[in-house]
């Protein structure tokens, strides 16, 4: 969970291109179509989230296949686990705060800060290594019983 996080992290921050906040004299300001950037961050987190969930789902329900039934709880909370990690790890090596940037002038674009506001994306996590979950299954399954069978 740890590392599947901490991988996921930094792939997210890689991937990711936050909108650009433009400096005016007084403030910040993001027009409509910078805004789309903040869309396009989250839109990536999920992205490699079912990537990540669907390896560590498919590698929990391999490697501990004789736990049964435990394994979906197990898969539910490291996807979730990894997921929280990520978060931290790809707001942590992103673009700082835009309003702690010093040095800029009038008409100078700052990159925002990654940001997740919603539930939503860390959900996508945990379905996607239940996918995984089931998917290893099936495979090994189907793989034992036609072993059985010749």
């Amino acid at each position: 969970m740890l590392l599947v996080g901490v991988a996921a992290g930094c792939v997210w921050e890689r991937l990711a291109s936050p909108a650009e906040w433009e400096v005016t004299r007084t403030s910040l300001s993001m027009g409509e179509a910078a805004s789309e950037g903040q869309f396009a961050v989250i839109v990536v987190f999920v992205v490699v989230g079912i990537v990540a969930s669907l390896l560590l789902g498919g590698v929990l329900a391999w490697s501990l296949r004789d736990m049964g039934w435990v394994t979906t709880p197990l898969v539910v909370l490291a996807t979730a686990g990894a997921s929280v990690i990520a978060w931290r790890v790809g707001v942590h090596l992103g673009p700082p705060d835009p309003s702690s940037v010093k040095d800029v002038a009038v008409g100078d674009h700052v990159p925002a800060r990654l940001a997740i506001d919603g539930l939503a994306p860390f959900l996508a996590w945990p379905v996607f290594g239940l996918v995984g979950l089931i998917g290893t299954t099936l495979i090994v399954t189907t793989r034992d019983e036609l072993a059985r069978t010749y």
